[in-house]
């Protein structure tokens, strides 16, 4: 589906499945962040692709939020066909060599690595298909999780994978702590940074979009990390 001007959500819970896979159409070609799990994933992907004539396009770009087998799963296929493979230098590695940075642990199919042609780290500058994205190193959900900032038309996007995300009620949501190389206190200090940023929507890699309010949510993250990633936490 379209949610902004030039934006589109290629997957997700709208779709019945559980990760958002977003595409940005840029200079006649599209650049993807995210990827999906696996090959019915990918289908849903295709077809939302076809459905906005998106198809018609190189896919030039695709930008891996993290590691994690929901999120570049599918790496390898796009890579197979010329896309440009881009993730952060601390999950890249697990990217390459498939190993339990993928949280190949839980899922029943292995993960099929391929090669990470650019390892980005925080500061780094992305030009895409005519787009320019920047890149925050948010460690904590994984080692080397990215949020890749996109402005355009105005607005300033946030594609924030499993970092920080809006949940249906409307409320932050954190990523699962399942990953070996999850670190709570990095966690927090993500949080602490993206409660600092100004944003017009934040694309997050589960549940919905939010389109209204994102600075609210980037604030509400940070309190959220507070209250859930502290030993011990009074909740009550």
């Amino acid at each position: 589906m379209q949610i902004m001007n030039r934006i589109f959500q290629l997957s997700g819970q709208a779709y019945g499945v559980s990760p958002n896979a977003y595409a940005v159409l840029g200079d006649n070609a599209v650049v993807i962040i995210d990827t999906g799990t696996n090959q019915a994933e990918l289908t849903i992907i295709e077809e939302n692709l076809a459905a906005w004539g998106l198809s018609d396009y190189p896919i030039s770009h695709l930008l891996i939020t993290h590691s994690h087998f929901d999120h570049s799963g599918n790496a390898h296929i796009f890579s197979k066909k010329g896309t440009k493979i881009i993730a952060g230098i601390g999950d890249a590695e697990g990217i390459e060599c498939g190993d339990e940075r993928t949280l190949c642990y839980s899922h029943e199919q292995n993960f099929i690595p391929c090669r990470v042609d650019l390892k980005v780290k925080s500061g780094d500058h992305i030009r895409a298909a005519g787009l320019n994205f920047d890149v925050i190193h948010l460690p904590g959900h994984s080692s080397g999780s990215m949020a890749y900032q996109l402005k355009l038309d105005g607005k300033t996007i946030l594609f924030t994978g499993d970092s920080l995300m809006q949940g249906p009620d409307g409320q932050p949501r954190l990523g699962i702590s399942v990953a070996e190389d999850f670190d709570p206190e990095m966690y927090l200090k993500s949080l602490k940074t993206l409660s600092k940023l100004n944003a017009d929507a934040v694309l997050g890699g589960h549940f919905q979009p939010c389109l209204r309010h994102a600075v609210l949510l980037l604030r509400r993250g940070y309190r959220t990390g507070l209250l859930k990633l502290r030993t011990p936490s009074i909740t009550n």
